[in-house]
């Protein structure tokens, strides 16, 4: 069923079923709206909260996330991506903000309008700048494991092409595991339990990387026109202009990332996490971690 999924989504131009489901759900209210005044929002990547109600505040854990949180380990010493390509994010509080200024701009018109909450184009900001951060930050607050002793802060290290990273996975991984399939036929299925659960593994990961493939290497951005005629209609109020702030123009991206979101998700993600999370931390932090 996973497979179909995806065939099905590519089929229609979608890279993966997350967003094929979420334009069907759009499609689905479009058509069945009736009369109803509808306001699709989109919001890209959403980050930990600005100011409102308290700066850093995350539940659960988001795209980037992951990273920061493996980085912090030390269990992740490279990772595949462009640092030049723009990182479309949004604090959770602008959201919010965008969400109820839309509602109450168009409650009662029967208008069906999409808003795009997004950074890419009023505000942008790449890769390289959340990287930098991480580094500055953890080199002034450095992990301490287990066993007392202060571990290192190095540089994350990117893969910057898919063609470089199967290379790299093909080297370090696939032909080991086809020299061990081979011995494995040669020995009368004495490593048929090793290898299985080693291939089994290599196969989750690559699948892992297809899905983030489109993210890590995207290169562009979301037109947010609409959403910034909302904020000039809203300006004419400057007191609730001011308390419903949602203009990531005014963010300043080094100092959100280093004072804000990674002492945020340190203090509020790092330490609890869902079951599923964790899973995904550990098979990203396994491959990645022994890339390099």
């Amino acid at each position: 069923m996973k497979e179909l999924g995806i065939r099905r989504a590519k089929l229609f131009g979608w890279p993966n079923t997350y967003v094929f489901t979420k334009a069907m759900g759009e499609m689905l209210l479009g058509h069945s709206r009736g009369d109803l005044p509808m306001v699709i929002l989109r919001p890209t990547i959403i980050t930990s909260v600005q100011s409102d109600p308290l700066p850093g505040w995350i539940e659960g854990t988001r795209t980037i996330d992951s990273v920061i949180i493996g980085y912090a380990k030390g269990k992740i010493t490279c990772f595949f991506g462009d640092l030049d390509n723009i990182m479309d994010v949004v604090p959770g509080d602008m959201v919010v903000n965008a969400m109820m200024a839309t509602m109450a701009a168009h409650s009662g018109q029967p208008a069906e309008l999409v808003y795009h909450m997004s950074s890419s184009v009023r505000n942008p900001v790449t890769y390289a700048t959340l990287e930098h951060c991480g580094f500055r930050y953890f080199l002034a607050n450095p992990r301490v494991g287990r066993d007392g002793s202060v571990m290192p802060t190095k540089r994350l290290r990117f893969i910057k092409s898919m063609v470089g990273f199967r290379v790299l996975m093909t080297l370090r991984y696939k032909l080991p595991l086809e020299v061990m399939h081979l011995v494995n036929l040669l020995s009368c299925g004495r490593l048929a339990r090793g290898y299985n659960e080693l291939n089994r593994k290599y196969k989750f990961v690559m699948r892992l990387v297809e899905l983030y493939k489109p993210y890590a290497y995207f290169d562009g951005c979301f037109d947010d026109l609409n959403m910034e005629r909302l904020r000039m209609a809203t300006k004419k109020d400057d007191a609730e202009a001011k308390m419903f702030g949602f203009d990531p123009k005014h963010i300043d991206w080094e100092d959100y990332f280093s004072s804000i979101h990674i002492p945020g998700v340190m203090k509020y993600a790092f330490n609890y996490v869902d079951p599923a999370f964790i899973v995904k931390v550990a098979v990203i932090c396994c491959i990645f971690g022994s890339l390099c």
